[in-house]
């Protein structure tokens, strides 16, 4: 083996050390509320148990992540380092995954420093030991741009049988990510048509197997769809400008917004440091990006034309209010970004000037990792695991009851013996289920007609409890479940608190429906509030209310 040769292999494995190392500072941190509800339906039996908890109260996600994390906790436990493990593994594999990717389609250099953005990126690093599926879906767009270069290059069939079998897997894995196998089968599809029809005739065949794969995953998003037009109180809100920029500085900057994991709400505060560790590097691979979109031709134009329009079309949907626009949903496109941009600024810049620009983001990306693993072990601990904390000191224990309507659907912190009961009261997933314990039937059917908005407006201007199987539901599990003497505890999330407010204060502030219309999810979760705070008082007492970290509480005592 050529000595040049050797030294590029061990850089690559000096990178995966580095890579690892960087990711294992944050492999011991608490669960926030996303991952754990990947435990919540994780746990579940396989496969009906997973599924219907994706149908009845996540109504969202594809199962393929859900069903590896069951098998993975079946192997190894569901302890909070072991779960992060399995995405771990993932991560390390996109670094040598991104040298070799790159390397076909470019030079060696651009190849390690590809990869060593990869290994060091701190969006990357990250989402690395998320227990989540973002990074696996990464790998799997990374893996099959992989094949489709070996396809493209040396027209095997092997590589586009490998393509097919990666890209079915894809939208299993990351419901958003189907925007990738849309986008590849156009602009590809497009450019083997006009160039090799023989080629383009046996890509057709295999995309036709693709497609017919994914069948029950489009079945799916139907219902998803479907279900969530009539009882989802929509949350995602509308999408600004801001919301782009966001996601792009996320994607490129040295170091991360700390609410990474969700839009940012506020302009940020521009001083040099953010300037120099952020907008610099946004602009530099920003601007090498649309260069090499603009003057690349044949096969590398379809990596661009994919990538850009993935993101377009990522917008596009939130305009439309079907997704969020953030970081985590797009982190299957960082990567590719990554390659492109690399190839394109090596070839518009000189060489030392592309070698320092990225020498520079590589020592700054590492230095924010280092630094900022201990606030974000901090920020996810207080953003959930604060509230089985706070339990524990007031010495809540199993005839007791902790109420968080943000996040009561996963109870990770709450499954040991000691601990005191988590009553299922996730508001967006308590409203989300038709067949629940929510809606009696004669209020689904008014939610799913036209005058979706008739029952809320009425429960409240009559200040009845929105429903009697919840009242119900609510009686049988909480009231009656405590005994006499003991606690129930609500944890209100940041400014959920605002949502207890009393039901007269609502009366005066829902005039009609049209209010209700324009303002259906603060009017729908005050009116949650209201009704538990009803129902609490008829067999408790509030004791006191405090704030602590993130959380203002209410607890209230068994009269």
């Amino acid at each position: 083996m050529k000595k040049e040769r050797l030294l590029y292999i061990l850089s690559v494995v000096i990178l995966v050390i580095i890579g690892l190392c960087l990711r294992l500072l944050y492999i011991n941190s608490a669960l926030w509320y996303d991952e754990a509800c990947s435990w919540t339906t994780a746990v579940k039996s396989f496969p009906t148990g997973i599924m219907n908890n994706l149908l009845e109260f996540d109504l969202q996600h594809t199962p393929l992540y859900f069903f590896l994390l069951h098998f993975w906790i079946q192997l190894f436990g569901d302890g909070e380092i072991t779960m992060r493990v399995l995405s771990l593994i993932f991560a390390i594999a996109t670094i040598p995954l991104t040298y070799i990717v790159t390397k076909k389609i470019s030079t060696e250099n651009n190849a390690l420093f590809a990869s060593a953005i990869t290994a060091i990126n701190p969006l990357l690093v990250l989402f690395g030991v998320e227990i989540r599926m973002y990074i696996i879906a990464a790998f799997l767009v990374l893996l099959s741009i992989n094949f489709l270069i070996d396809f493209e290059q040396k027209e095997k069939k092997k590589s586009l049988l490998f393509l097919c079998l990666t890209n079915i897997l894809i939208p299993y894995t990351l419901v958003g990510a189907s925007f990738y196998n849309l986008s590849l089968l156009i602009f590809y599809g497009k450019y083997l048509y006009k160039n090799n029809r023989e080629k383009f005739n046996r890509y057709r065949n295999f995309a036709i197997i693709e497609w017919a794969a994914l069948i029950p995953y489009f079945i799916l998003i139907s219902y998803y769809a479907t279900q969530r037009i009539n009882f989802v109180v929509a949350h995602e809100g509308s999408l600004a400008f801001f919301n782009i920029v966001d996601v792009i500085r996320n994607f490129f900057g040295a170091y991360l917004n700390p609410n990474v994991f969700w839009p940012a709400r506020a302009p940020y505060d521009i001083t040099f440091i953010f300037a120099l560790l952020v907008i610099v590097p946004c602009v530099y691979f920003v601007w090498g990006f649309c260069c090499g979109q603009k003057k690349s031709t044949g096969f590398m134009r379809v990596l661009y034309n994919c990538v850009l329009t993935i993101f377009i079309i990522a917008i596009i949907f939130a305009l439309l209010k079907v997704n969020v626009f953030t970081c985590r949903y797009l982190l299957y496109l960082l990567i590719p970004c990554f390659i492109l941009s690399v190839i394109s600024i090596s070839q518009n810049l000189s060489s030392k000037h592309f070698k320092i620009f990225l020498i520079t983001y590589l020592i700054c990306s590492t230095y924010f990792n280092i630094a900022d693993a201990k606030r974000l072990r901090y920020s996810k601990m207080s953003s959930f695991k604060a509230v089985s904390i706070e339990a524990k000191q007031l010495n809540l224990g199993t005839d007791d009851i902790v109420i968080m309507p943000f996040g009561g659907d996963a109870d990770y912190y709450f499954n040991d013996i000691s601990m005191p009961k988590l009553f299922f009261s996730d508001f967006h997933k308590t409203v989300r289920n038709p067949y629940g314990f929510y809606y009696d039937k004669d209020i689904s059917s008014s939610v799913m007609s036209e005058d979706k908005y008739k029952f809320l407006y009425n429960s409240i201007i009559n200040k009845e409890i929105s429903s009697k199987r919840y009242y119900e539901y609510f009686v049988k599990n909480v009231n009656l479940y405590v005994p006499q003497g003991r606690f129930v505890l609500i944890a209100m999330y940041d400014d959920d608190v605002a949502a207890i407010i009393s039901i007269d204060d609502l009366k005066s502030l829902v005039k009609d429906k049209k209010y209700l219309k324009n303002n259906y999810l603060d009017a729908f979760f005050k009116k949650y509030m209201c009704d538990i705070i009803a129902m609490l008082n008829l067999d408790f007492v509030p004791i006191k209310k405090y704030q602590k970290g993130n959380y203002t509480y209410f607890l209230f005592q068994k009269k």
